[in-house]
């Protein structure tokens, strides 16, 4: 049996009584995203990350996402509604990004972060229906990292499971920071998750999880340099944060793994 049809199994025990992702983040900062902007990526009506808009043709997502899903994706809105296809139009060679079409106005492009987190700031992780959990919420714990092979963003303390990929991390004001992309310390998380269909070791350490965050300015950035043009785009990222020291990592582990 193959990895995706044992997350289908295992989600399946769980997506039959968790509320939708928009149901899940009302109330919070990320309520606004989560009902207007955020999109659960289907591959053979399992879901395999999210995605967010960014203007009105095209959503961000992450590049392993689309990689695991081997195949043909759709796209599903956050509150249960309408279902539309979704087409590749870009990959990223120099960061986990990838960038798709939806039909015009499907999404309503989300509000982007202008400026780099600050240490201990709140932040807040909505991923796709089907995991049972579609929220989470923690704190910034590194402001910056280069990270090999994924790009530009920072860590948080952030409760976010495997299947989280590519969906948005927002501030206090609902605002996108960047995209839930990889684990720094994975263990035997993903073996387990492919074993059970489901992130127990997720669930169990909550918002003690390292997770880190492809930069949204970065991200958006990256589009526009692929020759993609986006008809809404944010404030122009801080160049200057490119060039603070990080820590390289090659071996973080994909979150949708």
């Amino acid at each position: 049996m193959n990895r995706l049809a044992v997350f289908a199994l295992g989600l399946a025990l769980l997506a039959g009584c968790a509320a939708l992702p928009a149901e899940q983040a009302a109330g919070t900062p990320a309520a606004r995203v989560a009902r207007d902007s955020l999109a659960s990526l289907q591959a053979s009506g399992v879901s395999v990350g999210a995605a967010i808009a960014v203007d009105d043709r095209h959503v961000l997502t992450n590049a392993h996402v689309l990689r695991q899903a081997s195949g043909p994706v759709t796209l599903r809105r956050a509150d249960g509604g309408a279902e539309a296809a979704a087409e590749l139009v870009g990959t990223s060679s120099r960061m986990d990004l990838a960038v798709l079409r939806m039909p015009e106005g499907f999404l309503r492009p989300a509000v982007l972060a202008p400026a780099l987190p600050v240490a201990g700031e709140a932040v807040w992780a909505v991923g796709p229906e089907g995991l049972g959990r579609a929220l989470a919420e923690g704190r910034v714990a590194r402001p910056y990292v280069q990270m090999r092979g994924f790009g530009p963003g920072f860590t948080a303390g952030l409760g976010a499971l495997m299947g989280f990929s590519g969906g948005p991390v927002v501030d206090r004001t609902g605002r996108v920071m960047g995209l839930t992309t990889a684990l720094p310390n994975p263990g035997g998380a993903p073996l387990l998750a492919a074993m059970t269909g489901m992130d127990l070791a997720g669930l169990a350490e909550g918002a003690s999880r390292q997770v880190f965050i492809l930069d949204i300015r970065e991200a958006v950035a990256e589009a526009e340099r692929m020759g993609i043009p986006l008809a809404r785009a944010p404030e122009a990222p801080v160049r200057e944060a490119r060039a603070r020291p990080g820590r390289e990592a090659a071996n973080w582990a994909a979150l949708a793994r």
